[in-house]
Formats: C-alpha cells, sequence, structure tokens
C-alpha cells in the first residue's frame, strides 16, 4: 500500500508530497528499493530533473545498496536518465551494471560496444545494454516503426550480433540495427499473441478474459478504457452481439485481480498494476483522493458491493478503518465547513443504518452540526445526494426540538419532491396545516418557480391530513399552461425554464404517462382541441415526449385527427383567432401583468391571510382565494387566445371582397348616408374609432362581401340595408409597431 500511495502521488505529478511521503516510509522502514522503481520511474517522465537526481543520491545513500544491487541499479538508470550530463551518475551507474552482470560472458565488448562509458547519449547506451544483457532467445520484439512482432532466434555477444525470425524468416542484424528499429514487449501483449499465436486468442477469450485484457493493455501502455478493449476485439475476435455479455464476465474476473485497477464508469478506465494492487489497496487510494462526503460514502458502498460481488466477506478490520477515516474528517470539517461536515454526518448514519460499525460518536455529528447551526435551512438546502438528503427530516427534528417545524416548513417551497411527503406530514404534525396550505396555493400560482412542489402534486401526495390539493386535471392543465408560456409570455431565468421543463418532463412520464392518459380521458372534446394546439407548439420538453403525449392524445379523441375537407375562411377558422401586432403587443401585456403583478400580489395577500390563523373564518383567506380562482380563469382564457393568434399581414388581406383587415366604405339604403367599418381581431377592437372584431355577429355579416353587394345588419338595434361602395386594405396605413419581447404569434 505504501508503494501504491507513491505510485499515485508520482501519477498526479505531486512531487513535493512524493518526496515528504518517500522520505518518511524510508526512515520508518516501510520501503524496500525495489518499491520505489516503479513509483521514480513515474516521476521521472514529469521531468522534475535535478530535483529527481537529488532525491535518488538521498536514498541510495541511506540505504544498503549492496542488499538489492539489481534495484540500486534500476534507481540509478533513473537517476541517470533524469540528468544524463552529470558524469559522476554515469561512473556510478557503469559500476553497477559491472556489479550486477559481472558473471555475463563478454560484458565488457557489451559495455563498450553500448557506448555508456564513452559518452555516448544515455538513452541510446542503456538501451543497447538492456537489449543485450536482458534478452534470451526465444523473446519478441516489435517493430517501432510498423508494429510488426519478431522472435529472437539467437545472441552474439562477442560480435554484437542478434538473429531474429520474421515472417518465418531468419535475418542476423548488428545490435545498433536491432536497438535503433525495435522495441522489447512482453510476450504476454496481445500484438504477440494476435500476431505469432492467433490461434490462442479464442482460447483465452473464453477461459481466461483477465489475461486478453493485461494483454490489450500492455499494448496500449498504462491504461486504456472498454470502447479501446472493444476496439481491438469486436467485430474480429468478438462478435458485436457478443461483446456485452463478453465483458460481463471478464468484468467479474477481472475484479478479482489485483493487477487490474478499475476506474469510472462511462467509460470504464482499467489500469494495470505490475506490483499488484488488492481491492482494499484501490478503495483506500480513492478514499484518500476523494473530497465530497458523498463521494466517501459512495466509496464505501462500492467495495462493499464489490466484496459481495465477488462473493466474499468485506474485510472487517478494512471497513473499520473507512468508516473511522470518514469521521475523523466529518470531526474537522464542523467548524470551518459545517455543510460537508453535516454530508459526513448524513453518510455515518447511511452507513450505521447497512450495519456498519459507526461509534455513537460519528451517529451524532448530522445532529450537533444541525444544533450548532444559526442558519439551519441554509444547510439543508446545501445537502444535494439524494442518498443523504433522506435522513434528513428525521435529523432535524432530533436536533432542533423546538423550531423543526418551523424550519421544516420554511423549507417546503425548496426542499426535493422525495421529501415534501416527509416535511408535510411532520408540519401538520406539529399544527402547521395552515402554513402547509398556504404554501400550496402560492405555489401553484407560480408553478413555474416550484418545480418540486409540482412533481411532488403530480406524482400523489402521501400526507395524512385534510390539505386542498387541486384536481389532476386542473394540475394536469396548470403545467401545460406553463411549459406553453414559458420563454413565450412568461419571462424567467433561463436555469429556472431548464429545471420547470425538466422535471414536468419526469413527472408526466410516471408509470408510461399514465396519469397524463387519465388526465386526456377526463377532456371534454373543445379542451382537447387547446392542448393538441399547446402540444403541437411545445418547446424544451424533447420530441419523444411531445410525440408520445401527441399520441396518447390521438388515441383517446381520435375525431381530432379527422381531416375536414371543406374549404374554411380565414375568419370562420374556429382554432385561428386573428390579430395585429399592437393588439397581441397588448394581450401579451396583460398576460404579463396577471403573471407578474396581480397574481404575485394575490399570493402575498393569501400568505398574509394564512398567517393570521383559523382559516375556517378568516374572511380575508377566502377572499382572496376567490380572487386567485378568478385570475386563474383568465389566465387560461388569455392563454387559449394567444395559443391560437396569428398576425394579420397586409398581403393576406384580400382586395376584391371584405376580409379580415379590410376597410369597407358602406351606404345606407335608408338615407343615403355613408360610414367606414374597419374589421381587425378581437385584441384590436375600438367601436368609437370605428374598428369591430372581426368576429362580432355584424362583422360576420359583411365577411366576404364584394363591391356592389347589399346586406342588412343590425346597427345600433336597427335593422339596416347597406351597400358595399369600397373595400381598402386597413393594414397598409395602420402603424405596424414592435412586438414587445415575450409576445407570441405565428
Amino acid at each position: 500500500m505504501p508503494a501504491a500511495q507513491l505510485l499515485e502521488l508520482a501519477r498526479s505529478g505531486k512531487y513535493e508530497a512524493f518526496e515528504s511521503r518517500c522520505v518518511e516510509l524510508l526512515a520508518d522502514g516501510q520501503l524496500s528499493l525495489g518499491q520505489l522503481i516503479a513509483p521514480f520511474e513515474m516521476l521521472e517522465k514529469t521531468g522534475y530533473g535535478e530535483k529527481l537526481v537529488a532525491l535518488l543520491q538521498t536514498v541510495l545513500e541511506n540505504t544498503d545498496a549492496q542488499a538489492d544491487p539489481a534495484s540500486a541499479l534500476a534507481l540509478s538508470r533513473v537517476a541517470l536518465i533524469g540528468s544524463p550530463k552529470n558524469e559522476e551518475f554515469r561512473r556510478a551507474v557503469v559500476q553497477r551494471y559491472r556489479d550486477v552482470h559481472a558473471g555475463v560472458v563478454h560484458f565488457d565488448a557489451v559495455l563498450e560496444a553500448s557506448g555508456l562509458a564513452g559518452g555516448r547519449p544515455v538513452r541510446m547506451a542503456l538501451k543497447h545494454l538492456d537489449f543485450c544483457l536482458a534478452l534470451q532467445p526465444g523473446d519478441v520484439l516489435i517493430g517501432r516503426a510498423d508494429d510488426r512482432v519478431v522472435e529472437v532466434v539467437e545472441i552474439d555477444l562477442q560480435h554484437a550480433l542478434f538473429t531474429i525470425r520474421r515472417d518465418g524468416r531468419p535475418s542476423t542484424l548488428p545490435v545498433s540495427e536491432v536497438v535503433r528499429d525495435y522495441d522489447r514487449v512482453s510476450a504476454d501483449d496481445f500484438r504477440v499473441i494476435r500476431q505469432l499465436r492467433p490461434e490462442r486468442v479464442s482460447a483465452l477469450l473464453e477461459e481466461n478474459p483477465v489475461a486478453v485484457v493485461i494483454g490489450v493493455l500492455h499494448a496500449h501502455g498504462e491504461h486504456i478504457d472498454t470502447d479501446q478493449l472493444k476496439d481491438e476485439l469486436v467485430p474480429r475476435f468478438i462478435s458485436e452481439k457478443d461483446w456485452s455479455a463478453w465483458w460481463t464476465r471478464a468484468r467479474t474476473a477481472l475484479r478479482k485481480s489485483p493487477h487490474i485497477i478499475i476506474e469510472g464508469r462511462s467509460p470504464v478506465i482499467l489500469r494495470f498494476s505490475p506490483q499488484g494492487q488488492t481491492l482494499e489497496d484501490e478503495t483506500w487510494e480513492t478514499l484518500q483522493r476523494e473530497k465530497e462526503p458523498a463521494r466517501w460514502l459512495a466509496t464505501v458502498e462500492s467495495y462493499v458491493r464489490e466484496k459481495v460481488a465477488l462473493k466474499e466477506t468485506p474485510d472487517p478490520a478494512f471497513v473499520s478503518k473507512m468508516v473511522a477515516q470518514i469521521e475523523k474528517q466529518a470531526r474537522a470539517l464542523a467548524e470551518k465547513r459545517p455543510v460537508d461536515a453535516l454530508a459526513a454526518g448524513l453518510a455515518l448514519l447511511r452507513l450505521a443504518d447497512k450495519g456498519l460499525p459507526v461509534s455513537d460518536e460519528g451517529k451524532t455529528i448530522a445532529a450537533d452540526v444541525l444544533r450548532q447551526a444559526s442558519r439551519p435551512l441554509y444547510l439543508l438546502e446545501q445537502i444535494e445526494s439524494e442518498a443523504l438528503r433522506e435522513r434528513l427530516p428525521g435529523v432535524l427534528r432530533e436536533a432542533r426540538p423546538d423550531d423543526w417545524a418551523d424550519i421544516a416548513v420554511a423549507w417546503m417551497p425548496t426542499a426535493p419532491a422525495s421529501l415534501l411527503d416527509a416535511l408535510a406530514s411532520a408540519a401538520i404534525e406539529a399544527g402547521r396545516h395552515d402554513r402547509v396550505q398556504a404554501i400550496l396555493d402560492a405555489a401553484l400560482d407560480e408553478a413555474a418557480t416550484h418545480p418540486q412542489l409540482m412533481y411532488w402534486l403530480w406524482k400523489g401526495p402521501k400526507v395524512k391530513g385534510e390539505l386542498n390539493f387541486p384536481g389532476e386535471l386542473d394540475l394536469f392543465r396548470l403545467l401545460l399552461d406553463t411549459l406553453s408560456a414559458l420563454g413565450r409570455t412568461v419571462a424567467a431565468e433561463p436555469a429556472i425554464v431548464k429545471e420547470f421543463r425538466h422535471t414536468v418532463k419526469a413527472a408526466f412520464g410516471l408509470k408510461d404517462y399514465a396519469r397524463v392518459k387519465r388526465c386526456l380521458e377526463q377532456c371534454g372534446e373543445d379542451a382537447a382541441i387547446v392542448i393538441k394546439r399547446q402540444l403541437q407548439r411545445l418547446e424544451g420538453v424533447g420530441p419523444n415526449v411531445q410525440a408520445r403525449m401527441l399520441e396518447l392524445l390521438r388515441e383517446v379523441h381520435p375525431v381530432l385527427w379527422v381531416v375536414k375537407r371543406r374549404h374554411v375562411e380565414p375568419w370562420a377558422d374556429p382554432e385561428t383567432l386573428w390579430t395585429t401586432a399592437a393588439g397581441l403587443t397588448r394581450r401579451a401585456a396583460e398576460r404579463d401583468e396577471i403573471v407578474n403583478v396581480q397574481m404575485r400580489e394575490n399570493a402575498r395577500r393569501i400568505g398574509e391571510a394564512a398567517s393570521l390563523g383559523d382559516l375556517s373564518e378568516n374572511s380575508e383567506y377566502k377572499f382572496a382565494l376567490e380572487e386567485r380562482d378568478l385570475l386563474r380563469a383568465r389566465l387560461a382564457a388569455i392563454n387559449d387566445e394567444l395559443s391560437r393568434a396569428r398576425k394579420i399581414e397586409p398581403r393576406d388581406v384580400p382586395e376584391t371582397n371584405v376580409g379580415v383587415g379590410s376597410r369597407v366604405r358602406l351606404r345606407s339604403g335608408t338615407d343615403g348616408s355613408e360610414r367606414i367599418m374597419t374589421f381587425l381581431g378581437p385584441f384590436d377592437t375600438d367601436v368609437e374609432r370605428g374598428i369591430y372584431s372581426y368576429q362580432a355577429p355584424v362583422s360576420q355579416k359583411l365577411m366576404g362581401r364584394s363591391v356592389g353587394d347589399r346586406v342588412i345588419v343590425t346597427v345600433d338595434g336597427r335593422d339596416i340595408e347597406y351597400e358595399v361602395l369600397a373595400i381598402e386594405n386597413a393594414l397598409l396605413d395602420l402603424p405596424q409597431p414592435q412586438e414587445a419581447a415575450g409576445s407570441t404569434g405565428a
């Protein structure tokens, strides 16, 4: 484990921490020279130069190098590579080579040919020596340029010649050429198996998947991910359809291998550890590395799951060590980082629930933090992990017996949906029924800013108590109206819009949209027509949700998809409401006034009235609720109008007959008097200026008429026959204002 700690510090390039820990472990006698080789080789790659050399000198001077000359040589080589111009180290390395390889025949010839003692570049000289001294007949090399694998057949150190076999043909080459063109490679390297022993691949995949993965790791270097592993094996050795089953089996085997470290999830990262690492080693490293209490909990739980999957018993001593570490961290965090201390305390409670050995003191840490907090609600709101939050209502009640109910009520508007049953039930039990009801009423008035409460209401509260919840269909229409208005007629912060859409999308999808279907079944045809328009224009919930809900609507109300073949004139189309840009702007502004001013003020009055208590005799509260219902009805009507609204464009106004956007000059058949009537949308009506809604009865009688036509219309309570004298395009001289932000139209 100490060597693994040093390797991780080296891998992350933390030199100061590496140096301190290395000296400490050596002083305590916990490290051998051999255990230092891999960490120092890793650190050399990060380029610390002279610092690394100085540390290695200290290590070699303060250990018994003669007891392990091979390890001393390996470390000296690292030092020389880090400081290639250091002649003292060069001479020391030459001597250590002599000490280790004194018995090798023709060693002096090999040393001289390498150039290590003669000033040749260090890396080339060392590689030459390693090739000559380490290789044996039967070993394999891989081409640096083409990844072709060759076998070593014969070695002639005296004359510095190697005989290799490539593609079945032997050839003899000088050592210098072999060193230049080839690298040493493990016989387990997947490239070796694939090229020299392809018949073994199928058997290894079936019998020893760990060997296959280790071979691929050798081929790729320090680590690979599962995507790279799959690319190596599929489809050449494993079919696409068999990959998942093979990987599941391989992963189970890899968990048991001390040489494979598994990290991450998507994709999974695989690392090779030559010295071997137990699951306990790996878990402890992860626990030390993680900074957040939620990750500490996940690390411990992952260890227990891994052990169960391996059909092994978790190490009791190791589990106790991890729990003690979390307790220690929790206490250290209490003063300066109370949020993390609370999270750590909650993690300990969850571990205790699972039967892990948490001390009695550890079980009280979360309650202690809340008890001492000057702003307990703030701490509660900062806990984001679902696994940690589930214990919060109980801990709050234990920690603050005097004010827990008031804190629970205050938390409800921002609390996650998963806790609202517990919070509402506790508040009602403590006599806060009226305050809970007031929060629900206020949230329904501002649904967009209370997505978690909306999710809770839609899913179905399990609170025991007489609360006035909205009807299923009313809630569905409210959520759909809010979704339709966001980004169009209701301005909101992007984060609020995103969270509301995401939450309602998840709510609608519960149990495959079962509740959505029930609501659609309760709708009449007129309401279903409005819902169809809303769904077709819905934004931000994704095409799958939109398509699924339209599919359900079509299933419940198939008549809405029956194509009407008769031509419908614009003024007779019930699904379209024509208006000018100015009228649309005014109507959108009216809608914004209701949402952003009147409903907010109404919510404030509801809250103030509810705070007076005894709602049954509270006339102000009842009046505020009645006003809320009127505002909601008005808002629903405007939303329906805006969802159908389309702007009248000057180019669409007919020239030969009366239509939407026409100005008509009429002459009375009774007294010859003339009058001018302009037909615009219902948002534009101004009778004093002669502007009428095209939907009005008098307007409908004139729609479609041409110059010379006579028509009887009712004006001021009298039936009068008029002749159409002239028809003009009223929009050509009508001001066309800029649309207000947030207005809608097609």
